[in-house]
């Protein structure tokens, strides 16, 4: 069962971000409409163009180590809920796209700071010393896509019997580098970020981190453990376009989608819902919103986003969609779409605008990056 035939299963999840510090208190208000945009004093005195974001205020960290605390809060829970103690050979796979900002800022201003320590690979060190764990590793730098590669790095070494668990995920910690770099870009939205919305006019910040167990299913099995979803397929593709902007015709998303599908033997009728990337950016989700039409046709499923709600949490996003996804699927409810009124009449996705019931089995979760990295993660409703 070592093999590519293994299945592979998330038995525990757990996340921080701006609207709740866990999965469960996340789900709570996002299944409400709630969002946690708002305009915040200290980047209004210090003169950013857009002062709106989403942060979480009840989660306090040594400023420097701040991204390495969330990820380690996260994998607590998910230890906690997946009720394992984990073997020594478990792997840490975590996603990031620039590991400790604070550090490099304060390093910028001319801070005497050996920045080498504060990577992305921090954050796996974090987890690592707290668990005792000496198995192998893996940080991944895929900017926006990166919670969706760690997940898939984690898949592919369980099946190949190089691990016998896995804590995956992805974190980042509120960004000021981020918050001008995307500022100066013009991709970010003048009031509040409104995903496949006709009006939709850019992104917002957030921040956050979310971390999973995951097993081989006999071995989850085998000691009581009862899974959340099991992990199907990572489909990945590369756009070779532009260093920001993705194909416009949304073939390298739709790749990435249809590699995922392909690879777990699953038709795009079967798909249940998508939790899109949604960035609500014009060029985005114009883009994924030609992908999904392609790939679905008239068929399109329920569509649903985050980053309304929740901020773009770039490294980390992908990884707190997908405890939303695990959620969902226990509610058997999709999410409504924060920001999102009105659906493009041209090549447009219409969004899940409440707590929409459905019966969810096979669910995708997308994540683009910059660079043109394009994912899919294919999870299915655990059924023995």
């Amino acid at each position: 069962m070592n093999g590519a035939a293994a299945r592979v299963v998330i038995t525990g999840s757990g996340a921080v971000t701006p609207l709740g510090v866990s999965a469960a208190a996340t789900w709570a208000r996002l299944a409400v409409g709630d969002s946690a945009v708002r305009e915040w004093p200290d980047l209004l005195a210090a003169g950013y163009r857009c002062a709106r974001a989403c942060r979480i205020e009840a989660f306090t960290a040594e400023p420097l180590r701040r991204g390495r605390a969330l990820a380690v809060a996260a994998a607590e829970q998910a230890v906690e809920t997946a009720g394992i103690h984990l073997p020594e050979r478990s792997g840490v796979f975590i996603g990031s796209t620039l590991g400790e900002s604070e550090a490099f800022e304060r390093a910028a201003e001319g801070a005497d700071i050996d920045v080498a320590g504060f990577g992305v690979a921090s954050f796996g060190d974090g987890i690592r010393a707290r668990f005792g764990l000496r198995g192998p590793g893996q940080s991944m730098a895929t900017a926006c896509a990166a919670g969706n590669y760690a997940v898939g790095a984690a898949l592919a070494a369980l099946r190949a019997g190089r691990i016998d668990a896995a804590l995956a995920g992805g974190a980042e910690p509120f960004s000021r580098l981020s918050m001008v770099g995307f500022s100066r870009s013009r991709a970010m939205a003048a009031d509040t970020c409104r995903p496949f919305d006709a009006q939709r006019s850019g992104m917002l910040l957030g921040e956050g981190a979310a971390m999973f167990v995951l097993e081989r299913a006999d071995d989850a099995l085998r000691r009581g453990a009862v899974p959340l979803a099991e992990v199907l397929s990572l489909g990945l593709s590369c756009d070779a376009h532009h260093p920001t902007a993705p194909r416009p015709d949304g073939s390298g998303m739709r790749a990435a989608m249809q590699s995922a599908l392909h690879a777990a033997g699953v038709s795009p009728d079967q798909v249940d819902w998508v939790n899109a990337h949604g960035t609500g950016t014009r060029a985005s989700d114009a883009a994924e919103a030609l992908a999904l039409r392609d790939l679905f046709g008239a068929a399109v499923p329920h569509v649903s986003g985050s980053k309304g709600a929740l901020g773009h949490a770039l490294g980390a996003a992908a990884a707190i969609e997908l405890a939303i996804c695990l959620e969902a699927l226990r509610a058997q409810a999709v999410p409504p779409t924060a920001g999102h009124d009105t659906p493009e009449a041209a090549a447009g996705v219409a969004c899940t605008r409440a707590l929409t019931p459905a019966r969810l089995r096979w669910v995708m979760n997308n994540a683009f990056a910059f660079g043109g990295l394009n994912s899919a993660l294919l999870v299915r409703a655990w059924a023995a």
